[in-house]
């Protein structure tokens, strides 16, 4: 009998030198939502879209916030409903909070504006335009403070250490280390 690799990524793009990969059930999936949904697909489609784009968003602020920090990012991976940056061995507890804080934050430049933009000027008579307006802001929203919570697994068990890592940060830094790799989760 065949099985699938089910550990098998996907190249799908690269963001700033970093290669991104999709998990295969992404795409089994994607594939049988927009099946099920023949009678608007692209409305399907769109909102699909926008889902794995608030993913990616998410990761993206890790991979920025790493990379600011000096850590080389060597990949993106995103599955059905979380995603994973790995990079480099932070210098610092303070380095590695402010990754942690980097997809929330990225996630909350996208959010809040368009939060504001619903609340003072409402939806659109158009439905795709709706659904990217509620999925990066409303859901986007929920999903940050989600994220947030002190629970191991998500960015809040090792963000919220950002207040004590303050207080016990180093003044000196290396210039540059890349001697292992660290996956996000």
């Amino acid at each position: 009998m065949w099985f699938p690799n089910v550990k098998k990524l996907i190249e799908v793009m690269q963001i700033r030198g970093v290669k991104v990969f999709v998990h295969w059930s992404v795409l089994l999936i994607g594939a049988i939502i927009l099946l099920g949904a023949v009678e608007d697909a692209p409305l399907a489609f769109t909102v699909l879209g926008a889902y794995y784009g608030v993913i990616l968003l998410h990761e993206f602020g890790h991979m920025v916030a790493a990379q600011s920090r000096g850590c080389a990012v060597l990949s993106i991976e995103l599955y059905p409903i979380w995603g994973i940056t790995r990079f480099g061995e932070p210098y610092s507890r303070y380095d590695y909070c402010i990754i942690a804080w980097g997809g929330v934050v990225a996630q909350a430049l996208v959010a809040v504006p368009l939060l504001i933009w619903v609340e003072v000027f409402g939806y659109t008579r158009f439905q795709a335009v709706n659904a990217i307006l509620a999925i990066f802001g409303f859901f986007s929203l929920s999903t940050i403070v989600f994220n947030l919570l002190p629970i191991r697994s998500l960015d809040g068990s090792i963000a919220w250490r950002l207040l004590p890592a303050l207080f016990k940060r180093s003044t000196t830094r290396p210039v540059k280390r890349e001697p292992g790799w660290r996956s996000w989760r």
